[in-house]
């Protein structure tokens, strides 16, 4: 793994580092040797600008509606999750923009309680539920996420990190989440071309 995640010292650098992998500047993040999956490829540039102003995203997916190997539907509501310190100012600015959207939210964490306690669904293989994003997790959780980072970044994590997610309440819709985030963190298609 590269050492930029050991040497992390904070959830902003562990941001940067998530960025640069995402992007293919680093060739590993903690748990993963791989780059992003395919379907997360179109995301990369909202995904890098989330991780670089704060929000660690550790999950995401689009919106789908698929067949899946065996022939069963499979169902994808468009998702991000992470985490993000409890005292910055983007957090709020997500919640606020995505409730404004109609978005689910789960911001856990640090004396935060936003949202559903357990996981929502975002996943559907056949009828049935497949996986899940947002909910409450413990400081233990918090302290193991992201093995082998730094550990003044693991301490603020578990001290001041806050998980959050966004869900897109509508099942296999893609194009409404990833716009919300951009304008939470106040991306414009003009900085795109300048």
């Amino acid at each position: 793994m590269d050492r930029i995640w050991r040497d992390a010292r904070s959830i902003g650098d562990l941001g940067g580092a998530m960025a640069g992998w995402l992007e293919g500047h680093i060739d590993s993040q903690p748990g993963c040797s791989a780059g992003p999956d395919d379907e997360t490829l179109p995301r990369v540039p909202v995904l890098a600008r989330l991780n670089r102003r704060g929000f660690v995203t550790t999950d995401s997916q689009p919106g789908l509606d698929d067949v899946a190997f065996d022939g069963r539907p499979w169902t994808q509501r468009a998702a991000v999750q992470g985490y993000i310190a409890v005292g910055d100012p983007l957090l709020p600015r997500i919640i606020r923009a995505a409730r404004a959207a109609g978005l689910i939210v789960t911001a856990h964490g640090a004396g935060r309680a936003v949202g559903p306690r357990r996981g929502v669904a975002a996943t559907r293989w056949g009828s049935e539920p497949h996986t899940g994003f947002g909910g409450r997790s413990g400081r233990g959780w918090r302290r193991s996420a992201l093995p082998g980072i730094g550990r003044r970044a693991r301490r603020q994590m578990a001290r001041e990190g806050v998980a959050l997610a966004v869900i897109d309440p509508v099942w296999g819709r893609d194009d409404v989440l990833w716009s919300v985030l951009d304008q939470a963190i106040g991306y414009t298609t003009e900085e795109a071309v300048s």
